[in-house]
């Protein structure tokens, strides 16, 4: 069995709800397509719902099964501005600011990591988000454990171009 295909298959044994924050780019609808037809994780989609449904369907793309997140329409938005304005103010967070950047994706798919109400297991970006703006947030919020290392790692099937 091949490398790929023996992560999806411990996958599938403990079914985990992955995060994607970067909803509107075709190549995150079709591996939400992919993984939901494949039955390894459960996703979640950041982005404006009305932007994410039109992309999908325009490009025939099969989305059904993946939760829809509009940060700025989101019940959470308000919970996770004071929750990031509590973890930065010692570092001149603002709650305005926070109220700002609750509205990026990728900070609220880490805010989402860290609030313990929410179920999500895990976050994936770095397709549409430089590699700064994917850490940051989440060294920010969800922060290191002593000694503990930050990586990145890049997977590829053999049909994806990079």
């Amino acid at each position: 069995m091949e490398f790929i295909e023996q992560i999806k298959e411990r996958a599938r044994k403990d079914i985990k709800t992955i995060v994607l924050p970067e909803a509107e780019d075709i190549r995150i609808l079709k591996a939400t397509e992919k993984v939901l037809n494949e039955k390894y994780a459960n996703i979640v989609l950041i982005g404006k719902k009305e932007n994410i449904l039109k992309k999908a369907e325009s490009n025939n793309v099969k989305i059904e099964g993946a939760e829809i997140v509009d940060p700025e329409e989101s019940e959470n938005s308000n919970k996770y501005a004071n929750l990031l304005y509590e973890l930065r103010k010692h570092k001149g967070m603002t709650i305005e600011k926070a109220s700002e950047l609750v509205k990026d994706p990728v900070y609220y798919g880490m805010l989402m990591l860290k609030d313990e109400d929410v179920k999500a297991d895990g976050l994936v970006s770095g397709a549409a988000h430089s590699t700064a703006d994917t850490l940051r947030p989440a060294l920010q919020i969800l922060k290191t454990a002593p000694r503990n290392k930050v990586s990145i790692c890049f997977f590829c099937d053999g049909n994806t171009k990079l």
